[in-house]
C-alpha cells in the first residue's frame, strides 16, 4: 500500500504515534496539532496513561485513539495502520519509546514513509549487539560481556573486574541497572534481569544480561539528529545520577559545561558510533561517560532524549525541538540551532517508601528562575526512593545565563518541594506499578 507522498512539516498530515511516556510524551502531539497536523494515538492499552496525573487531559488531544494494538508486533501493528490508512491516509509515522522503535520502523518501511531502517531499529534494542559493531569499529567504551544466567554473570563480571554496570541487554529506564561490587551483588542484579521479563506496554524482554566494565567519570549525554547519515548535535546534556547501586537519573543541564576539546570529542565519538551503528535518519539520545581515557559510549538510543528534558531543550535553544522530530517524520531535513543560556531539570522523587498523600510544590513554581514543574503521580499511589526512572515524581525546570546558575536554581527550587509520605508498602519493581517517563 502506497501512501499520498510525505508531506513537509508546514503542510496539514496525518501523523501517527506509536505509543509514549505517560504525560510528557504527548507534548509532541499538543505541538502537532498546533502546526496543523491529524494525530493518532495507538497503544497497547490507556491504562498506564490514566494512571498518570493529568492522563486524562493528555488523552483528549490527539484526533483519534486505538487501543488494544499490538504496538511491539510488526504485523499486527501493520494491519491495523493499514486498515486507519485507507480511512485516514497515514503521512509520517512516530514513536519515542525503544521497544516500540522496531515495530513503527517496520510499519513506515511498508507504507513507504520517511523512518530509519527496521533493522537499525531492531539492533539498537540488543545493546550487546551495538557494543559488537562499537568494537568492530574501534569506538571507545567500556570492556562488555553477556551472560545469559547469575552464574555466568557472575563469571563474566570476575573477567572484567570490580566493580561492573549490570542492566538488561534490553532494557530502558534504568530498569533493573546497577552497579555490582561483589559476586552476591551481581548475582542478584543479574538474577533480576533475568527474570524480568515485561517492560510493560506489551515490550517483552529477553532475559539477557549485559555487563559493563566500570568507568568512573561524570557522565552527559549527546542529543544529535542525522539526516541521510549526516549527524549534527543539538548539544550535550550533563547528568545528576543517584548514588550506586541504581544510578537513576535525576537532573541535568543543557547545554552541559564541557571545555571545547571535551565537547568536540564526545561529539566526534558519538558521531563515530552512530556511523557504526548504522544511522541514518534518526534522533538519537546517546550516554557518554568522560573516563580517565576520554568520552566512552555508554548506549545508543534511537529516539529524542525522553521525559521532559527537551521542554527544558526549548527553553533553551528558543524554539520547538518536538517540530524537528515531526519533520523528520514527514520527510523533511532538520538543523540544529544554538543555544541561547542553559536550562536545569530537576527530578522530584519520595523521601521514603510508603504511600504518596501529596506533593506541594507552589513555592517552587514561584521561585526565582523557575520555568516549569510538572507532577505526573497521584495520591495513593505507593512510591519509594528512585530505583528507575518510573520512581520519579515529577520534575522542575530553570533557566538562567548559564549551566552552573541554572543548577543553583534548580537546587534551591527543589529543597522548596514538600513531598508528604504515609506508612505502606512502597512500589514494587516493574514499570506497570509507576508513571515515570523514560529518558
Amino acid at each position: 500500500m502506497t501512501p499520498p507522498p510525505p508531506s513537509p512539516a508546514r503542510t496539514p498530515s496525518h501523523l501517527v504515534l506509536v505509543e509514549t511516556t505517560p504525560t510528557a510524551g504527548f507534548k509532541i502531539v499538543a505541538e502537532a496539532r498546533a502546526l496543523g497536523h491529524e494525530v493518532t494515538f495507538v497503544a497497547h492499552s490507556l491504562d498506564p496513561y490514566l494512571a498518570a496525573e493529568g492522563g486524562e487531559e493528555a488523552l483528549r488531544l490527539p484526533d483519534r485513539l486505538l487501543t488494544g494494538v499490538p504496538t511491539t508486533d510488526p504485523g499486527g501493528l501493520l494491519d491495523v495502520i493499514c486498515t486507519l490508512h485507507r480511512k485516514h491516509p497515514v503521512h509520517g509515522m512516530l514513536a519515542l519509546s525503544e521497544g516500540h522503535l522496531p515495530a513503527t520502523a517496520e510499519v513506515a518501511m511498508a507504507l513507504g514513509l520517511p523512518f530509519e531502517r527496521a533493522a537499525v531499529m531492531r539492533r539498537l534494542r540488543d545493546k550487546h549487539a551495538v557494543r559488537e559493531l562499537l568494537a568492530a569499529a574501534g569506538v571507545p567504551q567500556p570492556a562488555f560481556r553477556r551472560a545469559v544466567s547469575p552464574e555466568e554473570a557472575v563469571a563474566a563480571a570476575g573477567e572484567l573486574g570490580y566493580p561492573v554496570v549490570v542492566k538488561p541487554a534490553d532494557g530502558f529506564g534504568s530498569l533493573h541497572v546497577g552497579v555490582a561490587h561483589d559476586a552476591g551483588e551481581t548475582a542478584r542484579l543479574a538474577a533480576a534481569v533475568c527474570g524480568g521479563r515485561s517492560y510493560g506496554r506489551g515490550v517483552s524482554g529477553s532475559g539477557v544480561v549485559l555487563l559493563e566494565a566500570y568507568v568512573p567519570g561524570p557522565v552527559v549525554s549527546c542529543e544529535m539528529v542525522t539526516v541521510d547519515g549526516t549527524s549534527t548535535p543539538y548539544g550535550c546534556v550533563d547528568r545528576l545520577l543517584a548514588p550506586a547501586p541504581h544510578p537513576v537519573e535525576l537532573g541535568g543541564c543543557f547545554p552541559a559545561e564541557l571545555d571545547d576539546d571535551v565537547h568536540e570529542a564526545v561529539v566526534r565519538v558519538v558521531a563515530d558510533a552512530l556511523a557504526a551503528a548504522g544511522i541514518r535518519r534518526a534522533h538519537t539520545h546517546t550516554e557518554v561517560v568522560l573516563g580517565p581515557d576520554g568520552p566512552q559510549i555508554i548506549e545508543i538510543n534511537g529516539r529524542l532524549i525522553g521525559g521532559y528534558v527537551p521542554t527544558m531543550i526549548n527553553y533553551v535553544l528558543g524554539r520547538n525541538i518536538y517540530h524537528d522530530v515531526i519533520d523528520l517524520a514527514l520527510g523533511g531535513s532538520p538543523t540544529p540551532s544554538p543555544a541561547r543560556g542553559a536550562g536545569c531539570i530537576r527530578a522530584i522523587t519520595a523521601p521514603s517508601p510508603g504511600v504518596l498523600a501529596g506533593i506541594d510544590a507552589e513555592a517552587a513554581r514561584s521561585a526565582p528562575g523557575t520555568a516549569e514543574v510538572m507532577l505526573q503521580a497521584r495520591p495513593g499511589q505507593a512510591v519509594r526512593p528512585a530505583r528507575d526512572n518510573f520512581d520519579r515524581l515529577g520534575f522542575l525546570i530553570t533557566t538562567a545565563g548559564t549551566a552552573a546558575e541554572a543548577r543553583k536554581a534548580a537546587e534551591e527550587a527543589h529543597g522548596l518541594v514538600r513531598v508528604t509520605v504515609e506508612d505502606g508498602a512502597g512500589r514494587a519493581d516493574g514499570p506497570d506499578s509507576a508513571e515515570g517517563g523514560v529518558s
